[in-house]
């Protein structure tokens, strides 16, 4: 991703826009927050919602860091594969950057 924004504080309903690399800004939401670092955020794409939930817990040694990604609309399969290729590419070293910053 290339960046993220908030127009509001963070919490459920708070609104934003998101620009992934090489593409175009697209309006979010943040959709549920549940305790620690555990939310929820959902992208309006052309065709179908993007939500991605995104959670971390603490352990003894390290961060476990986990996300997971729904589409759901008319196009979904479409996109998902459009989306796929991308998402294993840039994944590994988002999740690692993603929990460099947690524990530091």
């Amino acid at each position: 991703m290339e960046y993220f924004r908030l127009s509001e504080p963070f919490g459920v309903g708070a609104r934003g826009v998101l620009k992934a690399v090489g593409g175009q800004e697209s309006p979010f939401r943040i959709t549920t927050v549940g305790p620690g670092f555990d939310y929820a955020d959902t992208t309006e794409l052309d065709g179908a919602e993007l939500t991605v939930h995104h959670e971390a817990v603490e352990g003894l040694d390290d961060t476990e860091v986990t996300l997971s990604a729904r589409l759901d609309g008319p196009d979904e399969a479409e996109l998902a594969r459009g989306m796929s290729a991308e998402v294993q590419h840039s994944l590994e070293r988002d999740l690692a950057a993603l929990a460099l910053l947690l524990e530091g």
